[in-house]
């Protein structure tokens, strides 16, 4: 819930502002995601007969999402349509970015048509009494609705890879790479590998061995790159979100590589009980 509402000079539809009547609202979901094409859907879908419904309809409003990656200052606004269902209703593709690091995502529906001074009926634009008879000029650009802010985040456990490796005779080597952000590279030796590939991916064995790979990856980390990480750039949004909870980074001193592996990633013991 948002603490801090903003001020406008024509009403807004957003959490916790009492711009327009209770049945308005406007709801953004991600639906569904596909990791071939890297994209991510999102459900725009704004309810009641208001104001920003009888723009939309009159197409002189459209509902865009804007992408943005913190630790880079980018940013970049798509307003495609993936499927119409009704002017207020519409599916959107979002191409992610090839990054570990997080992305955050802002939904909005915006005005497109001229600028224009409008006089406000709230009974029949779906406002609060407050903006009865009010002259507003909408500009072109002017954000009508807001959805918030959402993140995609991936955890240490995306930046792994696991090969294998014919020439090991035991177990695992994780090295860093830098190329292409930096990564983990995990090579196993091969009859452990085609154990691996053999578990399901929610099994608490391989989560396990994920998490000591992780532990190897993080002590290389810290000894190969404490003091100059800048090529890293898949490693800065994990980073960040160390200092944000106060965890101690690869940077510094008493760094912990079992304990950040696990607060990414954590053990999970399966106990049988006593029936069974």
């Amino acid at each position: 819930m948002n603490q801090i509402t903003s001020s406008y000079s024509f009403p807004v539809l957003e959490e916790d502002k009492f711009d327009y009547v209770n049945e308005a609202s406007y709801d953004v979901n991600q639906v569904d995601s596909d990791s071939k094409s890297n994209n991510i859907i999102f459900e725009h879908k704004l309810t009641g007969n208001n104001l920003i419904s009888q723009l939309l309809t009159n197409n002189e409003a459209k509902f865009i999402t804007t992408v943005v990656l913190k630790s880079s200052m980018y940013r970049e606004t798509t307003d495609n349509v993936l499927n119409k269902i009704a002017p207020t209703h519409i599916k959107q593709t979002i191409q992610l970015k090839t990054t570990f690091e997080t992305q955050s995502f802002f939904s909005a529906i915006i005005y497109t048509g001229e600028d224009k001074e409008i006089t406000l009926n709230a009974s029949k634009m779906g406002l609060d009494n407050f903006w009865d008879g009010a002259t507003i000029e909408l500009k072109k650009g002017a954000i009508l609705a807001r959805a918030g802010w959402r993140e995609l985040e991936n955890t240490a456990s995306d930046l792994l890879t696991i090969k294998k490796d014919d020439t090991l005779e035991y177990g695992f080597d994780v090295s860093v790479i830098s190329e292409e952000g930096g990564r983990f590279i995990a090579n196993v030796e091969s009859t452990l590998y085609d154990q691996i590939k053999q578990l399901p991916k929610n099994d608490s064995h391989l989560r396990s061995i994920v998490i000591h790979m992780l532990c190897v990856g993080f002590m290389n980390l810290a000894k190969d790159y404490k003091s100059n990480d800048s090529e890293l750039t898949n490693f800065k949004g994990i980073k960040l979100e160390l200092k944000n909870k106060n965890i101690k980074t690869w940077e510094d001193d008493e760094f912990n590589p079992n304990q950040i592996a696990c607060y990414f990633l954590k053990h999970n013991i399966k106990l049988e009980n006593d029936n069974d």
